[in-house]
């Protein structure tokens, strides 16, 4: 499993701690662009955790408040993520690293993951490479 934020524009929106102001606010700024035409876009638009099966790619809410998982908000067939790609800021430069979902029909979205991304993506591209 991996904690993820939404990316948008040139960053990640901050959103303090948990029931913290911010915080608050965050099922207001969570919410898909207008632009987005992909409804896969719409799942990684808010805080959740993303969950690895054999078949499946899991996406489940996460609470600002309690920082408890909530309900499963979407799921992706394994077989219609093409790649994940990993990156991080330049050496020397501060900011989050990225996570972006690379799925078959050419869509990207690009999410912040939490600590365990390389070993998400990593147990990702042994999943994939045994199908």
């Amino acid at each position: 499993a991996l904690f993820i934020r939404p990316r948008h524009g040139e960053g990640t929106k901050r959103l303090g701690a948990p029931g913290g102001a911010l915080g608050r606010l965050a099922p207001l700024a969570d919410t898909a662009s207008e632009e987005d035409d992909d409804p896969r876009a719409a799942m990684f638009a808010r805080n959740a955790v993303l969950v690895l099966t054999e078949q499946r790619l899991l996406v489940f809410g996460h609470g600002t408040y309690t920082g408890r998982v909530k309900d499963l908000v979407g799921q992706v067939p394994l077989a219609s993520v093409a790649a994940m790609e990993l990156d991080a800021p330049p050496p020397g430069e501060k900011g989050p690293a990225s996570l972006e979902l690379v799925f078959t029909d050419g869509e990207r979205v690009t999410v912040t993951p939490g600590s365990r991304r390389a070993a998400f993506v990593r147990a990702f591209e042994e999943m994939t490479q045994q199908a």
